[in-house]
C-alpha cells in the first residue's frame, strides 16, 4: 500500500559530498536517473527567457542569503555562478544544481534553527527529476528545506543546501516547457513519455539526449528506443539552423533500414514541439540517412472515440443530436444484458459490458461472460480489443480477455488493498490508470504501464506505479481524454468536482456539476461530459462553467 505522509527535504552536512535525498520520511526531489549529456553544458546555450541574478549583499542576514540564492537559482548562466557566489567556497563546488526542481505555491515563511541553520517552509505543488519526469504532490503538503550556514569574515555564506534548484510555480512555468519524448511500443506504436526540460536553444540537444537514454522507469518494460544501446551525438550538441535541426549521432547498429526508420519517427515526433523546428536530417558519423531532411509532421496524442455513446429509453447506441444510433453487432446483447456500465471500443467493433452477473465481452456474433466476481468496477476496452475488468475487494487481480477466448489475470500489486473506484486504460493501450480514494476528503490517479508481447496481448503490469494527480473530494469517476490527460470528478458535498491532469502534467481545476456520478473523457476539454444521478448531460462552458445539454440519460459508455 502505498504510504503518504508529511515529509522533509533534508541536505547533507557542511564539508560532505552531497548526497542523494531519501524518500522515506522526507519529501525530495526523486533522486533516481542520471543528468544527460547536454544538461551541465549551460555556457552551450541559455534560456530564452533570462532572469536577472544578483550576488549576496553585503550585511546579509541568513534569511536574506536563503531568499538570495533561491532567487539568484532561476538564471543557470555560467553554470548557475551567481547562485553559487551564496555558497560558502567549499561548498559551492559541491552543491548540484541539476539533481532536479521543486515547485512552490504561496509563501514561503523561515525560521532560524538554531545559530547557524535555519528552515524554510514551502507548500510544494511539484517535483521534478533530473530527467525532467514532473510529480504532483499532495494538495496541503508542507515541506521544510534545512540550510546550514558559515562565517566567511564577518558575511554568512551557505554552507549546506538542498540539491536541485527551489522555482516559484509561475517562474518554472515561465522557464521551462513540457514536452512528449516518443519511444516505440508494441507494434511500432508511439508511447510519449512525458518530460520537462528549460526552454533555450539547447532543448533540441536535451530531447535527443533523452530519446537516446531510453524510457523512464515507469516505461523500460513497456516501450523501447529505436536508437541502439550505447549511440551518442557525434558533437555532443544537436544543430538546429533555419529551421532544420541536424542530429548526428555514432554508435554500433546504426546502419540497419528498420531502426533508422524508428529513429527517424522518434526525432520527427519528439522534436515537433519546440519552436523554430520544421525539419529533421538524421545522420550518422556525418552521412546523412536520407536524401532530403524529414519534414516535421505534427502528429496528435491518440484521442479517446469523440462521439458519446449510451443508453436512452432502453436504447443503447451512439447518441445524436436526435436519436441513438445503434451499434451494429453489439447494441443488441448490451439491451439484452440490462447493462449498468459499458465501454465500447474506438472501432465500434467490441464492448465490455457490466451486467448484474459480471463483466461480458460483446461483439458481432459473439459474447461471453469473462469476470464474474463480486464487486466488480465499470470495465475497460483498450485499442487491441482487449477487455480489462476489476475488482475493488481485490483490485490487485485485473483480468483480460480477448473475443478469441484467451483469458488470464495480471497482477498489479501498486493497487493492493486500495480504495479504487475506476480504472480505465489509456488510448494506445500503454498505461492503466486508477482512480483511488485516499480517505480525509481526498482523492489521486495511479499510473502505471502495460506490458505487450508484439502482437499486442497485455503479458504484465509495471511493478510499479506514480500517482500522477491529486485531487480533493471523495473519489467518484475517471477516464482518458487522450493518451496525455485524463479527467476525474470526486464529490464535494453534493457536487461533483471536475478536474484534469495527466502523466506529467500540473491538475487543471475545471468547476463541478451537482450530482455527478459519471464522466466521459471525448478526446478534448469541448467533448467531456459529465452525467448526475437523475439522468442529466453536462457540457463544458467557458472557462469552468457546465451547461446541461440532455435528459433522461440512462447510461453513459465509456470509448475505448
Amino acid at each position: 500500500m502505498i504510504r503518504i505522509e508529511k515529509r522533509r527535504w533534508r541536505t547533507s552536512a557542511a564539508g560532505v559530498a552531497v548526497a542523494a535525498i531519501a524518500l522515506t520520511g522526507c519529501a525530495a526531489i526523486p533522486g533516481s536517473g542520471a543528468v544527460q549529456p547536454g544538461l551541465s553544458d549551460i555556457n552551450q546555450a541559455e534560456q530564452a527567457l533570462q532572469f536577472s541574478a544578483f550576488g549576496p549583499s553585503a550585511g546579509a542576514t541568513q534569511e536574506e542569503l536563503v531568499r538570495g540564492f533561491i532567487t539568484a537559482a532561476r538564471s543557470p548562466v555560467d553554470d548557475y555562478s551567481v547562485a553559487r557566489e551564496y555558497l560558502s567556497p567549499e561548498y559551492a563546488d559541491q552543491w548540484d544544481p541539476y539533481f532536479g526542481v521543486l515547485v512552490w505555491e504561496g509563501s514561503r515563511p523561515f525560521r532560524p534553527d538554531g545559530d547557524e541553520a535555519g528552515m524554510l517552509l514551502l507548500s510544494v505543488v511539484a517535483e521534478v527529476d533530473p530527467d525532467g519526469r514532473l510529480l504532483p504532490t499532495e494538495a496541503g503538503e508542507s515541506t521544510e528545506l534545512r540550510f546550514e550556514f558559515t562565517k566567511r569574515g564577518d558575511e554568512w555564506r551557505i554552507s549546506s543546501a538542498p540539491a536541485g534548484v527551489i522555482v516559484d510555480r509561475a517562474t518554472f512555468d515561465a522557464i521551462w516547457s513540457q514536452h512528449h519524448v516518443n519511444f516505440i511500443g508494441p507494434g511500432g506504436r508511439l508511447v510519449p513519455d512525458t518530460r520537462w526540460f528549460l526552454s533555450r536553444p539547447a532543448l533540441s540537444t536535451e530531447i535527443v539526449n533523452a530519446l537516446l537514454a531510453g524510457p523512464s522507469e515507469r516505461f523500460e518494460l513497456v516501450a523501447r528506443s529505436g536508437f541502439p544501446q550505447g549511440t551518442t551525438l557525434t558533437k555532443n550538441a544537436v544543430t538546429v539552423e533555419n529551421g532544420l535541426a541536424r542530429v548526428d549521432v555514432k554508435g554500433e547498429g546504426l546502419n540497419n533500414p528498420g531502426a533508422q526508420d524508428e529513429m527517424q519517427l522518434q526525432l520527427q515526433t519528439s522534436l515537433q514541439s519546440v519552436t523554430g523546428v520544421n525539419r529533421v536530417e538524421l545522420l550518422i558519423d556525418g552521412t546523412p540517412v536520407r536524401s532530403k531532411p524529414h519534414t516535421v509532421t505534427p502528429v496528435a496524442p491518440v484521442q479517446v472515440g469523440a462521439k458519446l455513446a449510451g443508453e436512452l429509453e432502453g436504447k443503447f447506441g451512439v447518441i445524436t443530436a436526435s436519436n441513438v444510433e445503434p451499434v451494429i453487432g453489439v447494441s443488441a446483447r448490451v439491451e439484452e444484458l440490462d447493462a449498468l456500465a459499458v465501454n465500447l471500443s474506438r472501432s465500434k467493433t467490441v464492448a465490455a459490458v457490466l451486467a448484474p452477473d459480471g463483466v461480458h465481452i460483446v461483439a458481432e456474433g459473439y459474447s461471453a461472460l469473462v469476470d464474474s466476481r463480486k464487486g466488480l468496477l465499470a470495465p475497460s476496452v483498450d485499442d487491441d480489443l482487449w477487455t480489462w475488468s476489476v475488482s475493488a475487494t481485490d483490485p490487485s487481480a485485473v483480468r483480460v480477455a480477448s473475443v478469441d477466448g484467451v483469458q488470464h489475470e495480471l497482477d498489479a500489486p501498486w493497487l493492493e488493498s486500495l480504495n479504487v473506484h475506476a480504472v480505465g486504460i489509456a488510448p494506445g493501450g500503454s498505461m492503466l490508470a486508477a482512480l483511488v480514494d485516499g480517505g480525509g476528503g481526498k482523492s489521486y490517479v495511479l499510473v502505471g504501464g502495460i506490458i505487450r508481447d508484439n502482437e499486442g496481448e497485455p503479458t504484465g503490469l509495471t511493478p510499479k506505479a506514480d500517482i500522477e494527480m491529486w485531487a480533493g473530494g471523495e473519489a467518484i469517476d475517471f477516464d482518458w481524454i487522450d493518451q496525455n490527460r485524463f479527467v476525474a470528478i470526486t464529490r464535494q458535498g453534493t457536487a461533483g468536482k471536475v478536474s484534469v491532469g495527466g502523466p506529467g502534467t500540473f491538475v487543471s481545476e475545471q468547476g463541478s456539476v451537482p450530482d455527478a456520478v459519471e464522466v466521459f473523457g471525448g478526446g478534448n476539454r469541448t467533448q467531456i461530459r459529465v452525467l448526475t444521478a437523475s439522468g442529466e448531460l453536462f457540457a463544458p462552458q467557458g472557462a469552468s462553467g457546465w451547461q446541461r445539454v440532455a435528459a433522461d440519460v440512462d447510461l453513459m459508455a465509456k470509448r475505448g
